[in-house]
């Protein structure tokens, strides 16, 4: 309560921070166009600011407010156009213009970032709209497949997303200003309709205080944007066909439809998305091989501007998803795989709006989901090097919520020659994770069908966690001259699994060495803590196992019990970082980004194997660690919005000490000290780029090329044979490129055409490896995605 009377109290004596508008204007060249008249006006009280585009076609309006503002382009002998934008944010526009003697207008507008963002202190990234839209790459259309396509972010052989070295629950994501971080077992606990995407901003550093338990990176996506003109968009309508199968192979249509209510006060969008595939592995029998995926997603957001400078913001988020057959594969046939059932849904209410000059802004949410992963049936389960037979051993349901609040205030601050731009304020998660297995004995065999150990289960089958966290900040930005700024920042947070107090504090700073916009060093250091997934909580309390070895038919000991238990000072992993980069804009719009990251963690959650009589126990602690240094160069050219190039090579290492696995426990684990990450890639080269063509085509290319995993070998009772992930899967090579014609319809709309292939050159990248050393199938690799070709079609309206 002391923490917020000083914070109202700072508020009200100073104003809060002011915005800029900005752009470029371009002819249908690519020239800039100097000359041109550009005018903006609020929509509410009709205030005006003109200025000229200079030699560049570049424009600028500083100190401005929060709004939406009408901004008119005007030069004789060409097309006057106008556009209305939301400055919640400073913002770069770009226009096109056309001659006077060209038949039809042409005007294209986007928001995005400056070449150099010389406000930003912390690294960051930006996937829009048009590269999560136009590029194509391999896998499904989602936002986190796009995201891949950014330096330094890897999606692992299993999905889950890593942002340099980090791990996968170590990342947090927020839509809208929503948190939608799976608490149970990190991750994302929520997918957004593809359509629905404006932008993701990727926070690689993340020194910022306002922060917290994200300390591998903060993904913010943003949906669209909601203005006063009518939007529909209907895409990949049409179903895909598996020729080979002679089945249905894939239906993924997509909808968005956004426009005004009430002109100029309240707007909504309605986006939604199905997603109905079919996969086969072809190394298994016709009718035992497939895999089905059904999913549905839908967003609906509601914007009421009760004045220009008031603004409340409703989300309704929904999602469903059924995976059929989920861990297929040679070894795994379909009567040992499982059914997956995940719906979850979001209701989220935000108020943002500028008082005094000082910008408050208060977000409430609460969180629903339940998943399922049950086996097929209940017969004996029986794992062989190279075969699973039965039914899996194990059925899972969980459910979870969160109620989430967060308050933030900003204003602005002049004393002793200094700017301050100071922002504070906290955040409150209330969330309840119930979670139950059912385990059921099974029987592991020799590869000559002997037993080799005989496994059961015996205590409760279920456990239900409450936590509370609360965090506060507090940071101040000091501009000490229009070349040098520094951010201080300390965070405070608490949850109520642990009980102790977690103190992080932060510094970062950006340098303009040449007084230019044209060059910027920039870096920071800080310390981070995460949060305690709650499943390292909830499998304690639940089903002990036991287990009898047994060598030649012949058991070696009666059953041995393995308890699983929770250390008593278990605390919030920690970590140190810092980071040094240089950005430099050698030519109009060519940047070069040259970027070092380093990152210690310590006191990181892991289980731990502890010597228990002749057998052993698994322990929760506070044992792991982690390591990660990188150095990423890439070249970037954000020229107009229908062409950009992207080229980036990061060279890295990401090690770790590992945990025992829960369903084949190891203790030999336990005498690994440090060992490359499973996500571990020394070498990663990323290019990508959409540009036009003639014949008013729009083309797009995307290629990686990147070390292999790493991976271990194992025994009959899946324990590791010779070093951890001392062997590395073969490296990895896809272009994927496309192309796309937008024809003219009737009714006033458009349809976009797209042909493309993914894995052009048919490379041969193997995703599964088995790697049981007792298996007739050791080393074979797997799971290849060939070359194939997609189409997709959309209606547009705009």
């Amino acid at each position: 309560m002391l923490f917020y009377a000083a914070l109202l109290l700072l508020v009200g004596l100073f104003p809060s921070e002011d915005l800029s508008l900005g752009g470029i204007v371009f002819d249908l060249n690519s020239a800039a166009v100097s000359g041109v008249q550009i005018v903006v006006e609020h929509t509410t009280d009709r205030q005006q600011w003109q200025a000229t585009t200079k030699e560049d076609g570049a424009f600028r309006f500083d100190r401005m407010s929060l709004g939406t503002y009408r901004v008119t382009v005007r030069k004789e002998g060409y097309f006057e156009t106008s556009t209305e934008v939301r400055l919640e944010s400073s913002k770069t526009i770009e226009f096109t213009l056309a001659h006077l003697e060209t038949l039809k207008q042409t005007v294209e507008v986007v928001a995005r970032p400056d070449p150099i963002n010389t406000d930003s202190v912390a690294s960051q990234n930006t996937v829009n709209d048009e590269v999560i839209q136009t590029l194509p790459y391999t896998g499904k259309r989602d936002f986190l497949n796009a995201l891949t396509l950014m330096p330094g972010v890897m999606r692992d052989s299993n999905g889950q997303v890593h942002i340099h070295g980090s791990r996968a629950d170590q990342i947090r994501y927020q839509v809208d200003g929503m948190n939608l971080t799976d608490a149970s077992g990190g991750g994302l606990s929520a997918r957004i309709p593809l359509e629905a995407i404006e932008s993701v901003d990727t926070d690689l550093a993340g020194y910022s205080a306002e922060f917290g338990k994200g300390s591998g990176g903060i993904v913010r996506v943003h949906s669209q944007f909601v203005g006063n003109q009518y939007r529909f968009s209907l895409t990949d309508f049409f179903p895909g066909i598996n020729f080979k199968q002679k089945t249905l192979s894939d239906l993924s249509p997509r909808l968005l439809f956004s426009g005004p209510i009430v002109h100029g006060k309240l707007w909504f969008m309605y986006s939604s998305s199905l997603r109905y595939v079919r996969t086969f592995i072809d190394d298994l029998p016709n009718h035992q091989n497939g895999q089905t995926e059904t999913v549905a997603d839908q967003l609906v957001k509601l914007q009421w501007n009760l004045r220009e400078s008031h603004v409340l913001t409703f989300n309704l988020l929904h999602n469903s998803e059924y995976l059929r057959n989920t861990g297929l594969s040679i070894v795994r046939p379909e009567d040992a795989t499982t059914n997956t059932l995940r719906r979850g849904m979001t209701l989220a209410v935000s108020d943002r709006k500028v008082a005094g000059r000082k910008l408050l802004e208060t977000t409430v949410q609460w969180t629903r989901r339940r998943d399922t992963d049950l086996a097929k049936g209940h017969t004996a389960f029986e794992a062989r090097p190279d075969i699973w037979l039965g039914n899996f051993f194990t059925d899972r349901r969980g459910w979870n919520q969160r109620f989430h609040a967060a308050q933030t205030l900003a204003w602005e601050q002049s004393t002793g020659g200094l700017r301050h731009r100071l922002k504070a304020g906290g955040e409150f998660d209330y969330v309840t994770s119930s979670l139950r297995l059912d385990k059921r004995p099974f029987v592991q065999y020799t590869e000559t069908g002997a037993v080799r150990s005989n496994v059961t289960f015996a205590g409760p089958n279920s456990a239900r966690v409450r936590n509370r966290e609360l965090g506060v900040f507090m940071l101040d930005r000091i501009v000490l001259n229009p070349r040098l700024q520094v951010e201080l920042g300390l965070r405070v947070d608490r949850e109520r699994v642990v009980g102790r107090n977690n103190f992080s504090p932060r510094a970062g700073f950006s340098l303009l060495p040449f007084d230019t916009n044209r060059s910027k060093i920039s870096g920071g250091v800080g310390l981070f803590s995460d949060n305690v997934a709650l499943i390292n909580l909830q499998l304690p309390r639940m089903q002990r196992r036991y287990t009898t070895v047994y060598d030649a038919g012949v058991p070696l000991a009666a059953a041995i019990a393995t308890d699983v238990r929770v250390n008593p000072g278990l605390q919030n992993p920690s970590g140190l970082h810092w980071n040094l980069s240089w950005e430099q804009e050698w030519a109009p719009r060519w940047v070069s980004r040259v970027n070092y990251i380093q990152k210690h963690g310590t006191d990181q959650i892991r289980l731990a194997a502890l010597a228990n009589g002749p057998g052993f126990d698994i322990v929760v602690n506070n044992s792991g660690k982690s390591d990660y240094k990188g150095i990423e160069v890439s070249l970037d050219r954000p020229i107009r919005t229908n062409l950009r190039i992207l080229a980036s090579y990061v060279y890295s290492r990401a090690t770790g000490r590992p945990s025992v696995s829960l369903d084949f426990p190891d203790p030999s684990v336990e005498s690994v000290r440090e060992a490359p990450l499973d996500w571990n890639v020394p070498h990663r080269l990323i290019t990508w780029a959409y540009f036009p063509v003639p014949g008013s085509i729009q083309a797009s290319y995307s290629i990686e090329a990147r070390s292999g995993f790493p991976y271990n070998t194992i025994d009959d009772l899946n324990q590791i044979v010779g070093g951890y992930n001392s062997h590395t899967m073969p490296a990895s090579f896809v272009t994927n490129f496309n192309v796309e014609k937008e024809i003219p319809i009737p009714f006033k709309k458009r349809m976009a055409v797209r042909i493309g292939v993914t894995n052009l050159f048919n490379r041969f990248n193997p995703r599964v490896i088995d790697a049981n050393a007792n298996s007739r199938y050791f080393m074979r690799l797997s799971d290849s995605s060939g070359r194939h070709f997609v189409g997709r079609i959309r209606i547009l309206k705009k």
